[in-house]
């Protein structure tokens, strides 16, 4: 049985997927297993795939598309390791990543190990390293509740944290395997909730007992800084709402929402309205002024920004929060549209001149 099982979900990555796989099979520690599990890409990732094969580490399984949940999650099910770590096909890592999280891991005999990662803006020729804002190493029941507070939702009044990244991200993650299925965490369908991670990751703080946060930066996230103007999600608003719900359920099953229920309202303001209103203003929406405006329409009329709006959580936070709980409070959809509107025109500009 190897140590580790390293799971890649491969679709339509022939541009990225060798830098991803070379980085993997360089590490120091040799024991471990990738498992490349193809998606059905339309493109000759596959092929790329199945050339690792001379390496008896390398497992590449083909299924049908299902997407980034159902592939992670039919890697797990096929995994032998001692340890998971999901990788996405398009990053890459350091030569000591393996090496030096599973004896940390054995060490502390940890069930949940979260660590740093540099994100690589490529375009930009900007390398920043994205670190959690404790001390390190942190072990033990203290930084567990810290972490699933900032899972659930932002402090009302800011702090430290309010510039942590990717908090909820299952790439910054090792899992043991046997507690992980044991405890029944999967991933859920990406068609059906938008941040598929974040209820993993909360799920897996909930029910760690032994959690070990790291400060090494192992993990090269490829990000893409226009992704106002590349990207339009339809049914945004609605595939947020799945995720509140989501996390809304394992919070009652571990008898947490009633002390977290404010924070999670406040991560529905900010996080899940806020960004659905920047979305209705993507280049990419097809829509003109009627049908974004029955959008911006839709997204207020929804039950649980309305409940989210009267707590008064954020009503002394940042100035940007306070400005945002004003702005949805008025509930006037002329005015909501023009501040959106306005908005997303000065965050294209700001794009444009990166």
């Amino acid at each position: 049985m190897p140590q580790i099982s390293v799971i890649v979900p491969v679709y339509n990555v022939e541009k990225y997927l060798n830098q991803c796989v070379k980085s993997i099979l360089a590490q120091s520690f040799p024991d471990f297993e990738l498992l490349l599990v193809n998606d059905a890409s339309t493109d000759n990732s596959l092929k790329i795939a199945q050339e690792y094969r001379f390496d008896q580490r390398v497992k590449v399984l083909d299924k049908p598309h299902g997407g980034l949940g159902d592939t992670r999650n039919y890697g797990v099910r096929r995994a032998t390791g001692k340890y998971l770590l999901f990788i996405d096909s398009d990053d890459w890592v350091e030569e000591e990543m393996f090496h030096d999280l599973f004896f940390l891991a054995e060490a502390y005999r940890a069930d949940l190990v979260v660590f740093n990662y540099v994100r690589e803006n490529l375009e930009a020729m900007e390398h920043r390293a994205c670190r959690l804002p404790v001390n390190y190493p942190e072990f033990g029941p203290d930084i567990r509740r810290r972490m699933v507070e900032e899972l659930v939702g932002p402090d009302a009044d800011g702090g430290p944290w309010r510039k942590a990244e990717m908090v909820g991200c299952v790439c910054r993650r090792m899992f043991l395997r046997s507690w992980y299925t044991q405890n029944g965490i999967s991933f859920g369908n990406e068609q059906k909730i938008m941040l598929e991670d974040l209820p993993v990751s909360l799920e897996a703080h909930c029910a760690s007992e032994r959690l070990l946060i790291v400060g090494g930066t192992y993990y090269h996230y490829r990000y893409n800084p226009n992704s106002l103007s590349t990207r339009y999600r339809p049914r945004k608003m609605e595939m947020l709402t799945g995720c509140f719900r989501t996390v809304k359920k394992i919070l009652e099953s571990f008898g947490l929402y009633e002390r977290y229920e404010q924070r999670h309202l406040a991560w529905f303001l900010r996080s899940a309205a806020h960004s659905a209103l920047v979305n209705c203003f993507s280049p990419r929406n097809p829509a003109r002024f009627r049908g974004r405006y029955r959008e911006v329409k839709g997204i207020l009329k929804n039950p649980i920004l309305r409940r989210a709006a009267k707590s008064d959580y954020l009503s002394h936070g940042a100035k940007s929060d306070r400005a945002v709980l004003r702005l949805i409070r008025t509930r006037c959809t002329p005015l909501i549209y023009l501040f959106y509107r306005v908005y997303a025109l000065l965050l294209l500009r700001d794009e444009k001149r990166k």
